[in-house]
């Protein structure tokens, strides 16, 4: 088991990438909103930050492989956050009436926490005890 200070020091770092990677997205968002609308914009700038993410997760944040198919893992567990993410952009959107530019980073906020400890996981190996 990793002791406390470095699960800290990978939690920081996965704040930094995925802030880099929101960053993209949230460009890519902005970029794509006027031509496709709020959904589409969200859903095709999520999909292009997957790769993005991957190599952030497997070099930068656990600097370990991971679980075996750990690609595939991280594409999936995307797929779970790109529908709670959407979920969230469309209560905001339409239900509490905010501006779709910020919706997305109100999807942000709910997804960090959870996406930690699943993206935690792939990169960790299970180890005999």
């Amino acid at each position: 088991d990793l002791c406390a200070a470095e699960i800290g020091r990978e939690a920081l770092r996965y704040v930094l990438a995925g802030g880099v990677n929101t960053a993209v997205g949230y460009l890519l968002y902005l970029l794509m909103l006027p031509a496709l609308g709020y959904r589409a914009a969200y859903v095709v700038a999520f999909v292009l930050g997957i790769g993005l993410s991957y190599l952030l997760l497997r070099h930068a944040v656990f600097a370990r492989p991971g679980k075996r198919f750990s690609l595939a893992y991280v594409t999936a567990s995307h797929m779970m956050q790109l529908a709670l993410g959407l979920a969230v952009v469309e209560v905001a959107v339409n239900w509490m009436r905010v501006p779709a530019w910020l919706a997305p980073l109100m999807a942000v906020a709910v997804c960090v926490p959870v996406m930690f400890v699943i993206q935690r996981w792939i990169f960790t190996l299970n180890e005999p005890r």
